[in-house]
């Protein structure tokens, strides 16, 4: 494919996996010679996403901060893309996708492709442009939701860098005082309520807790607005065992070396593929206390059609997981049998060389297709009830 320049708008400054997966694309097309500049809305405080955008070098522009208006927001976006020559603008989530197709691809002045990584399917991106989804799952509800031009491509990992051996993880055991003979257990996420992350979380504390086992120690790698309260609990579970079984060391803007440290990896989405890629065992954690081992058989196609989500059937239980870890940690060679098997299973179907082709090639689709004025329009009254009706029914309700 010819080199395009491209304009990413990232959702937010967080590190979460959207974010992560748009920064490894950005970074994987620069290296096979496209031009893309990044674009995020500024937040209040540290953004350890910009530092990892500079260690990659790539360009990305901040704008404002988290109450800047959505009209300067898109006025800047519209400079940016004139400034950087953007042939096409490749929107990530619903935000990235309301401000694309009011700022530079109003009247389809330029084309825009969204993705859309989340877990439930949401309202408020356009239908007429194309939509990629990380779930296979959300295929019939993005259809039943009118989108006309659906792809499926899951998210992606970099398994070079993710990778046994890649970082040290005796450093992170030794800052936290993790002996050699101690088992680790890591949960690396971002601590928000309404994506479900937190409650996985508390679930691994208290089922640390209950397994009351010596060997057992558990680092939660994270922040967002839960953090405080599972610092709480945690500080609930050392109390009652008598010791620091559970610890919250907050975010880390590198996070692999506890990927690389741990002895089972526990979580969901992203965080869970790269746990696979790593070589570790992973318990899968999902809606309603979900939670179960990835391991050969049939719930291997149920996490993947969900991108590492469980739903369904599940332990719903501390006590079950207590058990499920306890199955992994007393049995080393069934432990290094899943990290490999795992890791093998990551590289076969979620390399970010393979995703990064299947975005060139909806790159060039988009490119020969250019949308034009009147499949913007078709999406006209459907945004514009989305933009400003939603938010004046609640300023009415007071929300």
């Amino acid at each position: 494919m010819r080199p395009v320049r491209v304009l990413v708008h990232l959702n937010n400054l967080a590190l979460g996996g959207a974010q992560l997966n748009a920064l490894d694309l950005a970074r994987t097309l620069r290296a096979r010679g496209h031009h893309p500049v990044l674009f995020a809305q500024g937040v209040a405080g540290p953004a350890p996403l910009v530092e990892r955008a500079a260690g990659y070098g790539l360009d990305l522009v901040v704008c404002g901060g988290p109450d800047t208006p959505r009209a300067v927001l898109r006025r800047r976006l519209r400079a940016l893309a004139a400034e950087h020559g953007s042939e096409l603008l490749h929107a990530w989530e619903v935000r990235a996708a309301r401000n694309a197709y009011f700022g530079p691809g109003r009247l389809g002045r330029l084309p825009v492709v969204t993705t859309f990584y989340g877990i439930r399917m949401l309202r408020g991106m356009p239908r007429h442009q194309p939509l990629v989804l990380g779930l296979g799952a959300l295929l019939p509800q993005g259809r039943a939701f009118g989108h006309r031009a659906l792809s499926l491509i899951e998210p992606p990992v970099d398994t070079t860098s993710d990778a046994p051996g890649e970082v040290d993880g005796a450093d992170f055991r030794r800052e936290h005082g993790i002996g050699p003979d101690e088992l680790l257990l890591a949960v690396v996420t971002r601590l928000v309520p309404d994506l479900e992350k937190d409650a996985g979380a508390e679930l691994t504390v208290e089922a640390v807790r209950r397994l009351a086992d010596p060997r057992v120690r558990l680092a939660v790698v994270g922040a967002g607005p839960s953090l405080e309260r599972l610092r709480a609990a945690a500080r609930a579970a050392n109390t009652e065992l008598g010791r620091e079984a559970v610890l919250v060391p907050g975010q880390l803007a590198d996070p692999r070396p506890a990927y690389q440290a741990a002895d089972v990896v526990l979580g969901m989405g992203g965080s869970a593929l790269r746990g696979l890629a790593f070589g570790k065992p992973v318990i899968v954690h999902g809606a309603a206390g979900y939670s179960a081992i990835h391991q050969p058989g049939p719930l291997v196609e149920a996490h993947a059609s969900r991108c590492m989500y469980g739903t369904g059937a599940g332990t719903r239980s501390p006590d079950v997981l207590a058990d499920q870890l306890r199955e992994l940690l007393d049995d080393p060679p069934r432990r290094a049998e899943l990290g490999a098997w795992g890791r093998g299973w990551v590289v076969g179907r979620f390399s970010l060389e393979a995703a990064t082709t299947a975005f060139e090639q909806l790159y060039a689709e988009a490119l020969a297709h250019r949308p034009g004025p009147l499949r913007w329009l078709r999406d006209a009254e459907q945004m514009g009830r989305y933009e400003f009706v939603k938010p004046a029914l609640r300023r009415a309700l007071g929300r």
